[in-house]
Formats: C-alpha cells, structure tokens, sequence
C-alpha cells in the first residue's frame, strides 16, 4: 500500500514537470513571437523609408530629363551641363534600379517573417493546446490518485484494527 501511494506521488510530480516544461516552451514561444512582430515593424518601417527615397530619386530623374530636353543651345557649356545632367540621370536611374532590387528583397523578407510568424503562431497554439490537455489529464489523474490514496488509507486503517 505505501509502495503503490510512492508510486503515486512520482505520478504526481511528473505530471506537474510535464505541465511546468510545457509552460516555460510557451512562454519562449511567445518571446520568439515578440520579436519576430518587431521585426517586421522594423522591415516595414525601412520598406516605406526606401519606397519614398526611389520616388523622390524617379520625381528628381524625370525633372532633369525634362530639363535636358527643353535646351535647344548648342554651345559648349551648354553640351557640358547637358552632359552633367545625363550622368546624374544615370546615377539616379542606377540608384533607383538598386533600390527598387533592395525592395523586392525587403518585401521577400517580410513575407518569409510573416510566414515564420505564422508558424510561430501555429506552434503557440498547439503547445497552447497541448498544455490546457496536459493541464486537464494532470488533474484528473491527480483527482483519481488521490482517491485510490484515500482508499489505501481506509484499506490500512482497517488492516491496523484487524492486527
């Protein structure tokens, strides 16, 4: 009776670690969460910064093209700051380009983020899940051993009265 009441109790505790373990992964879960939605705040806030700085780029190329062919001269500084100018629309027209590679590479990213994000979440929830079930057998395991300890108690009492 002692050893199966023992036996009991290790049942108890255990169960009690498995519910405590599945608490301490949900809350790294939720911190992994947390930064993962930073991230993409982040990622976001950068996408936007760089869409208006390509933009501003396109406006600033599109203006000195429409510079350049509004001159109708022909003399040497003229041909100069012509040159000038088509040089700096190429440099914009670069930078615009890369920039406009560096944001698909930022929305790719966002997407991946997102998509771990969404894993993160499922895994959250299963965990949740996966605790309140543990959470649930723990307590009816501990209410049924409790009731065969009390059991065992009467059964020894009663084995005490017979000696």
């Amino acid at each position: 009776a002692n050893q199966s009441l023992q036996q009991s109790s290790a049942e108890v505790a255990q169960l009690r670690e498995t519910v405590e373990s599945l608490e301490a992964t949900k809350t790294s879960v939720s911190a992994e969460l947390q930064v993962a939605n930073e991230k993409i705040v982040a990622l976001e806030e950068k996408l936007t910064n760089k869409e208006s700085y390509t933009k501003e780029l396109l406006e600033s190329a599109e203006c000195l093209e429409k510079k350049v062919s509004d001159s109708t001269e022909t003399n040497s500084k003229l041909e100069l700051k012509l040159s000038e100018a088509n040089n700096a629309i190429s440099a914009l027209q670069s930078k615009a380009s890369s920039d406009a590679n560096e944001l698909k590479s930022l929305t790719e990213e966002i997407a991946n983020v997102r998509y771990q994000n969404e894993c993160l979440e499922e895994r959250a929830n299963q965990l949740e899940s996966s605790l309140s079930d543990s959470s649930q057998q723990s307590s009816t395991e501990i209410a049924r051993l409790q009731e065969v300890m009390k059991t065992m108690e009467a059964d020894k009492s009663l084995l005490s009265e017979e000696l």
